[in-house]
């Protein structure tokens, strides 16, 4: 297996070249304990009580910090920008990381963000995967024409290509079984959300696989994003993160993200969604998570808005250095598809 960490939004109050330096130390701290790569998600007009740096500059900015990282977009909201300017920017960053970048990618589902972008949200899917054909033929030919319904190329020729063959993996997100089992018809991987239940990935994954069957494709492991949390009991654990992590549910369910239901209460949050304990406990959750759905690349996110920093060092440095080594002991090491 292998592991990441991810970033995310902060408190909009917090002086951003302070979250800079926050960011800057999980990720010098990740590097040196074990993991072996850095995500970053992605969102527009986050405010007034939140915000966020944006993905690609910032993993631009990781790659110079700790160099020879696997570097991820989760999610890409790809949607709301020309393919050519995305194929360009993830060849450039797949150049920087020394081939090691992972493109994820989601169609989105904010209003404010689709209307400040003047994109109509019923047209997110299409464009979507226009935006994914444009983006592959970019990456792999030369004097690229498309005729498509929302955008034209006219024998054009996209430089420098990826370093990686034929191009970057794609992964996408997805949140119903509908969208699940439309992920293979675009995308190289579904990315299991942190906000999807147990029971969710265990209706999914069947729906998932049968999918990759239909085309023509082999499931080869599942990446998946988890929210974590290290101390040293589930108690004290659970006691960190009780209120951030139920709040920042409660805004997902406020902002109309689609899945299950997140307006709940922390003890029903957290059942088959949060990884939470002593190094033991994580380390029997985490081999849980391979053994049951196949979980051969996770990420997490560590750090939340009003969580404290220095909980966030701990957890990351204590995995690193309890868990990775042990799981690595007892799973094989995965190439990345």
């Amino acid at each position: 297996m292998r592991f990441g960490i991810q970033f995310g939004s902060y408190p909009a109050g917090t002086d951003p070249t302070e979250e800079l330096e926050h960011i800057s130390q999980r990720a010098r701290l990740a590097a040196k304990c074990n993991f072996e790569a850095l995500f970053h998600a992605q969102h527009y007009l986050n405010g007034p009580d939140t915000a966020s740096f944006q993905s690609l500059p910032m993993l631009a900015y990781l790659a110079g910090q700790v160099p020879g990282l696997y570097l991820g977009t989760s999610i890409f909201l790809l949607p709301l920008h020309p393919p050519v300017m995305v194929a360009e920017y993830v060849a450039t960053l797949d150049v920087i990381s020394g081939g090691k970048f992972l493109f994820g990618i989601g169609q989105g589902y904010r209003d404010a963000e689709f209307k400040s972008f003047g994109v109509e949200k019923r047209h997110r899917r299409d464009r979507l995967i226009e935006a994914v054909q444009v983006i592959r033929k970019l990456w792999t030919e030369d004097k690229v024409t498309f005729q498509g319904r929302f955008f034209q190329l006219a024998g054009v020729t996209a430089a420098p290509k990826p370093l990686q063959r034929p191009c970057p993996p794609i992964l996408m997100g997805a949140d119903t079984l509908k969208t699940v089992s439309q992920v293979p018809e675009v995308a190289d991987h579904w990315i299991a959300s942190r906000r999807h239940s147990k029971e969710f990935l265990r209706e999914a994954l069947p729906a998932y696989k049968a999918a990759l069957e239909r085309q023509g494709k082999e499931f080869k492991g599942l990446f998946m994003f988890r929210d974590l949390c290290i101390a040293g009991s589930s108690r004290e654990a659970e006691d960190r993160v009780r209120a951030v992590y139920e709040r920042r549910y409660q805004e997902y369910q406020r902002e109309g993200q689609p899945g299950e239901r997140y307006d709940l209460p922390f003890d029903e949050l957290r059942q088959g969604r949060l990884i939470v304990g002593s190094p033991d406990e994580v380390i029997e959750e985490i081999m849980t998570y391979h053994k049951e759905f196949g979980a051969e690349f996770m990420w997490f996110m560590v750090d939340w808005p009003g969580f404290d920093p220095q909980w966030a060092l701990e957890t990351i440095q204590v995995f690193g250095e309890r868990v990775i080594p042990e799981i690595k002991r007892l799973t094989p090491l995965c190439p990345v598809p």
